[in-house]
């Protein structure tokens, strides 16, 4: 099985998991954070450190622009912050800190969402 593969599955579950908590916060969570979850596993090689991935792919690269334009015209940062904190909670081996500051850089875009290697959307 793949990684993207691997990732669906967890996201299935890491979803199911979440769902009591998500209702209270919007109607259709998973249906909110779909983008998210399609866009952003693109980028997961890198921000975790995969020797393979000394860069972010052009499909990274490209799907963090598209959810650039879910920050400004669409579900808003706030919502996609939750959904890559709900994405990647737990998740190992867990995002570096590095990588997440070099990825605005090597894509060349500024992002208008946060992600960190300690999400925390409720702040």
């Amino acid at each position: 099985m793949t990684m993207i593969g691997i990732l669906v599955l967890a996201l299935c579950l890491v979803s199911a998991s979440y769902m009591g908590e998500a209702e209270e916060v919007m109607a259709s969570p998973v249906s909110v954070c779909t983008p998210i979850f399609v866009y952003f596993p693109y980028c997961l090689e890198f921000l975790v450190g995969d020797p393979n991935f000394s860069m972010p792919s052009r499909k990274c690269c490209q799907h963090v622009m598209e959810i650039n334009t879910l920050a400004h015209h669409g579900i808003g940062p706030k919502t996609i912050c939750w959904c890559i904190e709900m994405m990647v909670k737990g998740m190992q081996p867990p995002l570096l800190p590095s990588k997440i500051q070099d990825l605005p850089h090597m894509c060349n875009i500024t992002l208008s969402f946060p992600i960190s290697d300690s999400m925390n959307c409720s702040k």
